[in-house]
This record gives C-alpha cells, structure tokens and sequence, in this order.
C-alpha cells in the first residue's frame, strides 16, 4: 500500500457489507478508511492490520471490469453487475454454495412416442417459491424438487384431457406442489395428435 498523507484519508469509517474485498468480491463488514482518490482499505487507518483494499460497490469502480470479470466467471451469475447489489447484501461468498439451477426445456414427441401414445415430462419446482422448470431429465436438488410424470398424446381427446387433468392433480398432491396446471395453462391436450 502506498504511504498517504494524514490530510489525504478519512478514517474510522464502519461498513455494514456495502463494501467488499477487491480480489474475491465478499462482502466486508468492519472498519475502514478511504483516500482523497476514492480508494477503500480495512482498518481504521493505515497502519492498523493489513489494510486490505475494498471496493464501494454502490459506485462504479475503474478497478472492476465487468465484462472481463464475466468472461472469466461465467458460472457464478450471482456476481454479474446486474446481481451484485442483492448478492452482496445476502452475504453469498464468491464460489461458496452455488446451487445449479435446471435448464428450462421444450419437449417435442417422437413418432415412436405417438406411437406408444404417451411420453415422460420432467418437472422441476423450487422448494421456495412456485416457479417451475420444465426439463430435460429429473433435475433436483437441496432448492428444487424434480418429478416426472407420463403424458397421454393420443385417444380419445376428452379422454386423453381427463387423464392429463388428473395426472397433474395426483402429481401437485403426492409432491405437495401446486401451481402445476397453472404452470402448463391447464392445457391437458398439449401435443395431442
């Protein structure tokens, strides 16, 4: 750290995690001072412990290049711009308990699945909220529960609608899940041929 000038710095500042440590990005709580160059360091005054350097996240710092910090992180989007400031106050620590999320996916029926007359849907639902994620495969984990659930495509059409119906109401009741049928706009015959 570079020597500064009594004159030059404001000490004895406290920061409740609206500051952070410059090379992790964690959100720092304690004391600091900060310099006549809008630069930010632990302690009360240089001097006092290793006056590690800080970033004040609620302005834009020439320290942070975010496009460069994204193409070097892109598997941690708690951290882009965008999610800094709720990440920051949440605590969260860069690179700590990432949870992946399921990727959003479109079924599409083979000619084999007609043929048969249903095919298997997968479903994930966060734990929390009612937000639901159609997917590829069964995807759950510690925030989500995942499910499956067969899918009629052919028959009778109200037939095939009931069967749909009562399926997802058996599903939003064994997994104590609701919002299903909201989820899928209560449209029992999508895909039916």
């Amino acid at each position: 750290m570079i020597y500064y000038p009594k004159s030059h710095i404001t000490p004895n500042l406290y920061s409740n995690g609206d500051l952070a440590y410059k090379d992790t990005l964690s959100p720092y709580t304690g004391q600091y001072f900060s310099t006549y160059d809008n630069k930010f360091f632990s302690g009360n005054y240089p001097g006092d412990g290793p006056n590690i350097e800080l970033l004040n996240l609620s302005v834009t710092s020439p320290g942070l290049n975010t496009t460069t910090f994204e193409d070097q992180n892109p598997e941690d989007s708690r951290f882009y711009p965008q999610n800094l400031e709720y990440s920051l106050l949440k605590k969260v620590q860069y690179g700590k308990d990432v949870t992946p999320t399921p990727n959003d996916f479109f079924p599409n029926p083979s000619n084999n699945d007609y043929e048969t007359g249903e095919f298997t849907r997968y479903f994930s639902k966060k734990i929390n909220e009612v937000v639901y994620y159609e997917t590829s495969d069964l995807f759950q984990n510690n925030l989500y529960i995942g499910f499956s659930l067969p899918w009629k495509l052919t028959g009778d059409k109200e037939n095939v609608y009931q069967i749909n119906k009562n399926i997802v109401g058996l599903k939003e009741q064994q997994y104590s899940v609701s919002g299903l049928g909201d989820y899928l706009k209560h449209n029992y015959l999508k895909f039916y041929k």
